[in-house]
């Protein structure tokens, strides 16, 4: 069973301490322990994994009646939520200091089919940033995208909703020790995301997380509608980090997130990358 335990830690990065792997290994830095894989692991995706008819799923393919233009679909009408997820969850947050697991996502080629023709919303601002890296089929070598903001004379670095949507899951109470060295206060709260938000896009399961929040700093909860670019917390330094940044994943669900549960893993995560961005 893959765990986000066997992570290496950013210091490796930063100072050539690997643990096991070569620098030669390794091509792309990331910030979370989630990095399990050498470049063996990480992949490009072929200009075939991004061709509509590859993304699109079956039933898209199967019926052009059931399949809508992109011409004639706008951004909010792809991915507002229904009126059917209006209903108030049972719970609005979960709060603990567990430092509980999850499994290690499996990474998809591609993005979600829902997700083809819509322009999203930068979720923070950065320095630098690591890239997703994983083999399609396998668990992911690193499941996200990190916006590494390291610059201490920058105090505040707000989080934002790519896209409209709705908030499905939000974790608090993990801490963080500092903000600009590896965190030493309960590193597995939140299975190594610490503090999280996570916002559903429409009811077709596609689903971005914002994790490493700032303790403290979430603005919103369970429920919630959200517009895109609608600020959702700071950037922190919670969980398995070992800097400030922002951990962003592009994920498909099977089930429905249960707010009132720990930590929880998507059925699948994406290339954030392959989405199209507003300049």
């Amino acid at each position: 069973m893959w765990t986000r335990a066997a992570l290496f830690p950013l210091s490796c990065l930063l100072l050539a301490c690997p643990q096991g792997i070569d620098d030669d290994d390794v091509d792309i830095p990331s910030l979370d322990d989630d990095d399990q894989a050498d470049d063996d692991d990480s992949v490009e995706p072929d200009d075939d994994d991004l061709s509509d008819d590859d993304l699109a799923d079956d039933d898209d393919q199967a019926d052009d009646d059931d399949q809508a233009d992109d011409d004639d679909v706008t951004d909010d009408d792809d991915i507002a939520p229904d009126d059917d997820d209006a209903t108030p969850p049972p719970c609005t947050s979960y709060e603990g200091t567990d430092q509980e697991y999850a499994p290690i996502q499996i990474a998809a080629a591609g993005r979600p089919a829902r997700a083809r023709g819509q322009t999203r919303a930068r979720p923070a601002d950065w320095e630098w940033m690591a890239a997703f890296s994983g083999t399609p089929g396998s668990p992911a070598s690193h499941e996200g995208v990190d916006y590494v903001h390291d610059d201490p004379a920058v105090a505040t670095v707000p989080i934002l909703a790519a896209a409209e949507g709705l908030v499905v899951y939000v974790r608090l109470g993990c801490p963080q020790s500092g903000a600009f060295a590896a965190n030493t206060q309960l590193r597995e709260c939140g299975a190594g995301w610490g503090n999280h938000v996570v916002v559903e896009h429409g009811s077709v399961g596609t689903v971005t997380r914002y994790a490493h929040l700032e303790p403290g700093s979430t603005l919103v909860q369970a429920g919630d509608p959200v517009s895109r670019g609608a600020p959702l917390a700071s950037m922190g330094n919670s969980g398995r980090s070992d800097v400030r940044h922002l951990h962003f994943e592009l994920g498909s669900l099977a089930a429905p997130m249960d707010p009132c549960a720990a930590a929880q893993s998507f059925a699948a995560v994406h290339d954030s990358e392959l989405l199209t961005w507003a300049p």
